[in-house]
């Protein structure tokens, strides 16, 4: 999400999520359904917009790079479905999501960034047979796991990761 979405969020609030807000006690401050339209909205922002927020050396030249100009106006979920999605974008995307969970005090925006940081990971392993950071087969599959069981995340997605998770399996069987 962009700043400037964030700060818009609480006016698209039902009065519901509103009281939920206000009450100090309250641990979720969305309903499924409203983290469900949060994911959404994530998957149909455009990618070099979002991306253009990450701040590190490697984001600087990737912005400038033809990689990142082949998916202009392209969305997240473009990102993911595309089977020839560039490594680079995958790497970044991961980088933005891992931002995000870093600045973010809100758990459920934290949820939204850790979909984001596990889809990315997914389409490395699928679309290019690798895995795009540091992380450990072994440190995935919990991830993805738990990406799996969050129910406002999408069909497509879950799919992605789904297959994600079985060919880490497969790989660690031989």
């Amino acid at each position: 999400m962009t700043p400037k979405d964030s700060e818009q969020t609480i006016f698209m609030t039902k009065p519901e999520g509103l009281a939920r807000i206000l009450d100090d006690g309250a641990t979720d401050l969305w309903s499924p359904e409203e983290m469900q339209a949060m994911w959404h909205h994530q998957l149909s922002a455009p990618v070099d917009m979002d991306l253009a927020t990450v701040v590190s050396v490697r984001a600087t030249i990737l912005r400038n790079s033809p990689q990142l100009a082949s998916f202009q106006g392209k969305t997240f979920s473009d990102l993911f479905t595309h089977p020839k999605t560039p490594i680079e974008l995958l790497e970044l995307t991961k980088e933005f999501a891992k931002q995000t969970l870093k600045d973010s005090e809100e758990a459920q925006l934290k949820e939204v960034a850790s979909a984001l940081y596990y889809a990315s990971y997914a389409a490395g392993v699928v679309h290019h047979g690798k895995i795009i950071g540091s992380m450990k087969e072994n440190e995935l599959t919990p991830g993805f796991n738990w990406a799996l069981k969050q129910t406002w995340l999408d069909g497509q997605t879950k799919k992605l990761i789904a297959e994600a998770a079985r060919q880490l399996a497969d790989n660690t069987k031989t």
